[in-house]
């Protein structure tokens, strides 16, 4: 399973779930004719095995949300920093203005395009060397410009917040639920389909519509959250607004600010 999670598409994966989950229950039903077992008889034992399947999925929902949100907080915090540190590089001297102002636009897009590149599931993810060359760059201009304590200090600060966030958020990036537990819901659905299977009712028409039903709600609170576990790819994605407007903000401020411009 480690390699189909991290490289099929979602909708694939669920696919081959709604088949795989059939054939499970077809088994399970084919069994039960062969014991002679009555319907109904080992309910309880299906009923058990359904609730813990809801819990591994509540359990895992759970983590890839709180991951998708912090994600996401740590977008617009990075975005935070790099328009404080937009607004006090203005503070600097005339001959080092321009460059800071030109390095951070070139930061903000270098992010977004770390944002958008790569695997949608990358555990081993390597960080963004471009920025953290840019990001070198104006530790090295904000030495230079020099000034009185009180203006470096605000750029030391500034600097610091973006490196923070930067870090944390590529750290983030190669944080996926483990495969393990991965692993471990999808073996829970597919024995949840041949227990529902073997303890469903003995008129294979009448138990069809109930079986597919649990097969398709199975398969979408899976889905979910697989869906929730690649920020960029799928129907909830982590928006990269806040950066995207950041840098709309910054080219207009070089355009009307001469002193910006290199």
């Amino acid at each position: 399973m480690y390699d189909m999670v991290d490289e099929l598409p979602v909708l694939v994966i669920a696919l081959l779930l709604l088949v795989v989950g059939a054939m499970a229950m077809l088994a399970g039903r084919t069994a039960r004719n062969q014991m002679g077992a009555s319907a109904g008889e080992t309910l309880y034992a299906t009923t058990a095995t359904i609730s813990l399947f809801t819990l591994l999925v509540g359990f895992t929902f759970s983590v890839a949300l709180n991951r998708y949100d912090t994600r996401r907080d740590l977008v617009v915090e990075e975005t935070a920093g790099c328009f404080a540190l937009w607004q006090r590089l203005q503070l600097q001297p005339a001959p080092y203005r321009a460059e800071m102002a030109a390095t951070m636009r070139a930061y903000v897009d270098a992010r977004l395009a770390w944002a958008n590149r790569g695997r949608e599931t990358d555990r081993d993810r390597p960080g963004d060397s471009a920025s953290d060359a840019l990001m070198e760059r104006m530790w090295n201009l904000s030495r230079a410009a020099g000034g009185d304590g009180a203006r470096l200090r605000l750029m030391a600060d500034s600097l610091s917040r973006v490196d923070d966030a930067a870090w944390r958020r590529e750290a983030m990036a190669r944080e996926h639920i483990p495969l393990p537990v991965i692993d471990a819901l999808l073996l829970f659905l597919l024995l949840s389909a041949v227990s529902l299977g073997y303890s469903g009712s003995g008129d294979g028409r009448l138990a069809r519509l109930p079986h597919l039903l649990f097969l398709g709600l199975a398969t979408g609170a899976v889905m979910l959250v697989l869906d929730l576990d690649r920020p960029r790819s799928g129907l909830v994605m982590v928006n990269q607004v806040p950066m995207r407007e950041l840098a709309g903000f910054m080219a207009r401020d070089m355009a009307i600010d001469q002193t910006l411009r290199p």
